[in-house]
């Protein structure tokens, strides 16, 4: 997982044989390398060795291919290309959440979360109507789970979309224990202790107007998504809760591993590994009672 590299995703990740990038420097992620050079060597006199660029997966014909309006539906679509040269066509299937291409689109803010699940079409094609709220420069993760991905299941590609206007940035705002949202009040602890590299679990409890803990329903193969970025460099992260019976929803992240989940109604045990210290905002989203929500936290990372 990102995380979803974690359970399905890592942040940043690659598919066996890529590489993870530095964990100091994650900025803008480097393109996954799928093929290595094996070595430089020695040479002698005037002679000169050339190494050429590892293959990669790639996004073909990405679009939008202009800036878009705010508030009219867009369809964003694309083609992963594998380093052959060949469209990706087969992807990971079943029940859990580490599965096809999850699209993730955020604005530079932080302000807006677009996550969808978009079914492959024939020729590995994905195709997604969105709706762009604001104007500003939007970042689409690209999270795929191929079908032979090795013991790192998933890998990122990334795009920019501007939409037309001026922008009228929002601020982050600051971490809040307690909140209601749709209906449902969404306990946290109040201090959360988080370091980077490091596996940590935090508890959020879940009620309905009435008070009685809420009943989560499947949403995207979990109960609950927990999407990262890092504020400014937008760097992702993003982990799953699941049912204690669901495999497969564990985060890998430079040999650590956290797995989120939810074992009574109104409880979810949120798994989290983030690779940089500084300012992260989790998007937590999960269906309660069948009703889907966003609950936002800022959090402070050393």
């Amino acid at each position: 997982m990102a995380v979803d590299p974690v359970a399905g995703q890592l942040p940043l990740s690659g598919s066996k044989p890529a590489t993870l990038p530095t964990l100091k420097r994650m900025r803008r992620v480097v393109p996954l390398l799928l093929l290595l050079p094996l070595a430089a060597g020695c040479s002698s006199g005037s002679k000169t060795i050339e190494i050429k660029p590892a293959k990669t997966y790639k996004l073909r014909g990405f679009l939008p291919a202009a800036p878009v309006s705010p508030g009219k539906p867009t369809t964003v679509a694309f083609t992963i290309d594998q380093p052959s040269g060949s469209a990706l066509t087969d992807y990971r299937t079943g029940s859990g959440p580490h599965t096809g291409v999850h699209l993730i689109i955020v604005n530079d803010d932080l302000s807006t979360i677009i996550h969808r699940h978009p079914p492959m079409q024939a020729g590995g094609r994905f195709r997604q109507q969105v709706v762009f709220p604001t104007p500003g420069r939007y970042r689409v993760i690209v999270d795929a789970y191929p079908l032979r991905g090795g013991p790192v299941p998933n890998f990122q590609l990334f795009k920019d979309i501007r939409v037309i206007g001026a922008p009228k940035p929002k601020p982050l705002g600051s971490y809040h224990a307690v909140q209601h949202v749709g209906g449902f009040t969404f306990s946290a602890p109040q201090k959360p202790r988080i370091r980077a590299i490091q596996s940590t679990l935090m508890t959020v409890h879940v009620t309905d107007a009435a008070g009685r803990p809420a009943r989560f329903l499947p949403w995207y193969g979990a109960l609950a998504h927990a999407i990262f970025f890092h504020a400014g460099t937008l760097d992702y992260f993003h982990t799953h809760v699941c049912a204690p019976s669901t495999s497969g929803c564990a985060s890998l992240l430079a040999g650590a591993r956290v797995t989120g989940t939810s074992s009574a109604p109104g409880k979810l045990t949120i798994g989290i590994l983030l690779p940089t210290p500084g300012t992260w905002k989790l998007f937590l989203q999960a269906k309660p009672n069948g009703r889907l929500v966003t609950v936002p936290y800022v959090l402070k990372v050393r």
